[in-house]
């Protein structure tokens, strides 16, 4: 299990933190507490030990669509 924080690009604020099987890949879908669907932007310091993920807020898939 990997330790990874989950950020805010913009303020740098820690959204979550969880144990993972592997690090979420750019683009994938992430619920955060349970509540907040974000979609994964980029990693920062991964290493085996831990790594930051920063998210934004996922986009609803039919407004994409249009």
């Amino acid at each position: 299990m990997i330790p990874v924080q989950y950020r805010d690009p913009e303020t740098d604020e820690v959204l979550d933190r969880k144990y993972e099987e592997e690090v979420p890949g750019i683009g994938q879908r992430v619920m955060l507490d349970g509540v907040w669907e974000c979609e994964v932007l980029y990693r920062w310091q991964c290493h085996p030990s831990s790594c930051v993920v920063y998210v934004r807020p996922a986009r609803r898939k039919d407004t994409v669509a249009a």
